[in-house]
């Protein structure tokens, strides 16, 4: 018989394993890659400025614009490895403000719907990993869906918490996902199990994608317990 413990303890290093391993993608994609470019073009500057200064203070300007970019994606990145907000004042505040940074980046307007409902803090692992999964839920929008809109939903019932991240996009075929992709869904599954609950996917060609999170929870809401 497996040993609950022990199989939890499983989930959360996979989780973590998994996290490191999309961190080292971003890192090397982003600035890794940035690093490796500014390195060239400083170089190529070196041998110009002195034959053809122009040609140089144009790359210059080039790679200064290139390195603010730069800059900026690496503090959205570390803005999505520390959740704005969700430690000092929980887990709706900080939902609000991905979301509004999130639509800002992508022009893809969310609706939060029924988060008004949660008037109490949730523990602090319960909320990490329900951000956790909206986040990931909203990335993958972000890239592989081409929406218009989405909405992430709140509602709560008979002792239930219930989840919903909606899009309009293109949807997909399960059969078809990049291994990327469907580590990123597998991410979400074991956090929803830490919760002890499911998390569901629905989706086909055409029809965009329904992400449900259910879990067993107790906490007070607006109008009742």
């Amino acid at each position: 018989m497996t040993n609950p413990t022990a199989q939890a303890k499983a989930i959360v290093v996979q989780t973590q394993e998994e996290e490191r391993y999309r961190l080292a993608r971003m890192l090397q994609a982003g600035p890794a890659q940035l690093l490796a470019n500014a390195t060239f073009e400083i170089e190529t500057c070196l041998r110009l400025i002195d034959t053809q200064p122009q040609t140089a203070h144009e790359g210059l300007e080039s790679l200064l614009r290139e390195l603010q970019q730069g800059l900026t994606d690496i503090r959205d990145l570390i803005s999505n490895l520390q959740p704005p907000l969700l430690e000092e004042l929980g887990l709706v505040a900080g939902l609000r403000k991905y979301v509004a940074r999130f639509s800002e980046q992508t022009n893809i307007p969310v609706d939060l719907i029924g988060w008004e409902q949660l008037t109490e803090r949730l523990p602090a692992t319960v909320e990490l990993s329900i951000f956790r999964i909206v986040q990931e839920a909203l990335e993958n929008i972000r890239h592989h869906s081409q929406a218009s809109h989405a909405q992430v939903e709140f509602s709560f019932q008979d002792g239930y918490l219930t989840v919903l991240i909606v899009d309009n996009g293109k949807g997909f075929a399960p059969t078809s996902l990049a291994p990327g992709r469907r580590w990123g869904l597998v991410m979400m599954q074991d956090r929803a199990e830490l919760l002890e609950g499911n998390l569901q996917i629905f989706s086909e060609p055409g029809n965009g994608v329904r992400v449900i999170f259910t879990a067993p929870l107790r906490v007070s809401i607006l109008n009742g317990n």
